[in-house]
């Protein structure tokens, strides 16, 4: 995302270039080839640029439609600045590129009420459906499952121990993003903390030998904000099973 911005944004200084233009600059703009002509390999690296910045910004139209950008406007702006020109003045060019940040900001945060609500719908749909597939659920919103029992009489970790698991999380849409099982390596860690809630509260249910399932709200997850394999306001489901208590 921060690219995309950085290149819009890069449109409209180049779009507010006054550099004196030339009669050689305008002769070759003029000379330009359709789109669909064969590019020169040594022209190649600057019509990818080009067509790089095109996608970017066609894609952040898309994605922030209250900004309503225009794309013929666009392309002449992006050429007028090529040329050393420009049909708005100096002031009207600031003024422009503030009136787009304020636009932006607007834009994103409307999306992200837009995402957020339709997040929270298909949140409630899908806790819903685990209800009634026989989950329990504690006070906090935890929703857990037996997988696996553990030995009879087998220890249970206190809210002050140091265990080691083994774990593979996925999103409702069933992908993976993380597993201690594929890389063979079991995770431990300390249940003062370190780990997301739903954690904490979860692995403190269970014994040494069991395996659960768990579904953690965002509430008890990432929360709104998510983080970079998790996209905001996920529901997160893990498959844990408690290898040990580790031993001070």
């Amino acid at each position: 995302m921060k690219y995309k911005i950085a290149v819009l944004l890069l449109g409209l200084v180049l779009s507010g270039c006054q550099q004196q233009g030339t009669e050689q600059a305008e002769e070759e703009a003029e000379e330009t080839a359709e789109s669909q002509a064969v590019v020169a390999d040594a022209d190649k690296m600057s019509y990818a640029l080009g067509a790089d910045m095109a996608k970017s910004l066609k894609s952040i139209n898309e994605e922030y439609s209250a900004l309503a950008l225009n794309e013929e406007a666009l392309k002449r702006g992006f050429n007028d600045a090529l040329r050393g020109q420009s049909a708005l003045s100096d002031e009207e060019l600031r003024q422009q590129k503030m009136d787009f940040q304020q636009k932006f900001t607007l834009a994103t945060q409307q999306k992200m009420q837009e995402d957020a609500a339709s997040r929270d719908k298909e949140n409630a749909a899908y806790l819903a459906q685990i209800d009634e597939q026989g989950f329990a659920k504690t006070d906090s919103g935890l929703r857990y499952k037996v997988l696996t029992e553990a030995p009879k009489g087998a220890a249970v970790p206190t809210a002050t121990d140091r265990v080691k698991v083994h774990y593979t999380g996925r999103l409702t849409d069933e992908s993976v993003f993380d597993s201690s099982v594929s890389r063979n390596q079991p995770f431990e860690f300390s249940l003062t903390g370190g780990v997301i809630q739903g954690w904490l509260e979860g692995v403190r249910l269970m014994a040494v030998g069991s395996k659960y399932q768990f579904v953690i709200p965002p509430e008890l997850g990432y929360g709104a904000r998510g983080n970079a394999r998790i996209p905001a306001s996920s529901i997160l489901v893990f498959d844990v099973e408690l290898i040990e208590i580790v031993t001070p």
